[in-house]
């Protein structure tokens, strides 16, 4: 009886411990459970800011677009002022000789009747209509740089010849034709110096032209 009892004491010992083993998986596994919704809890804040954060992102590049749309609108342009077409300019041409001198000269006018600035630089094209056909003037040794003709403001050229002296007919002149520099439309101007030109076998040209600038109003 007394080895019987002994062996029910033990078993009723090892019972509880197995017991209180199980008790203490259960109260982890409750501890585990209820640190969850705290975990979820804490990270709430993060997800409702990263929205915030994320607008005040957004907003930073549209600002900085903007400011790039209005840079690009301010500087539209190059800065650089396009150049006088031929339709721009009202054309005519004077007669520039000064006195007895035996270079004769007629001053070519251009002007800038557009509403916007325009530039102009260089040698127009030019040819005096003779009746031997077209006669064209070279370029003097002259260096032009260039100007900037506002709304309403012209420049001149000089065209330059030798008069015909001989008593003969010479060559005679019917007209003027000038191209702007760098364009290809040209206007054709009644000729407003001496009525003709000498007639030589010379190879050098009876007909030079300066650069834009190279002559003023009346000679």
């Amino acid at each position: 009886m007394r080895m019987n009892r002994l062996a029910v004491t033990a078993v009723a010992v090892v019972a509880g411990l197995s017991l209180s083993a199980c008790g203490a998986d259960d109260d982890t596994d409750t501890a585990a459970a209820s640190s969850s919704p705290s975990a979820t809890s804490a990270g709430t804040p993060t997800q409702s800011s990263s929205p915030e954060e994320g607008d005040s992102a957004g907003t930073a590049p549209e600002e900085g677009a903007a400011d790039q749309g209005s840079t690009g609108q301010e500087s539209g342009g190059t800065g650089k002022i396009e150049r006088c077409h031929t339709d721009d300019l009202t054309i005519k041409a004077s007669d520039a000789t000064i006195g007895d001198d035996p270079t004769k000269a007629v001053a070519v006018e251009l002007r800038n009747t557009s509403d916007r600035s325009c530039s102009i630089q260089g040698f127009a094209g030019v040819n005096l209509l003779s009746s031997e056909g077209a006669i064209p003037a070279t370029r003097r040794d002259q260096k032009d740089d260039g100007t900037t003709l506002k709304a309403g403001e012209p420049t001149f050229f000089g065209i330059f010849y030798k008069g015909n002296d001989s008593g003969g007919s010479g060559v005679r002149i019917k007209g003027l034709v000038v191209t702007p520099p760098d364009e290809k439309k040209s206007v054709t101007l009644k000729w407003p110096g001496e009525p003709s030109l000498p007639i030589t076998d010379s190879p050098e040209t009876t007909v030079e032209i300066g650069p834009m600038g190279s002559i003023g109003q009346g000679g």
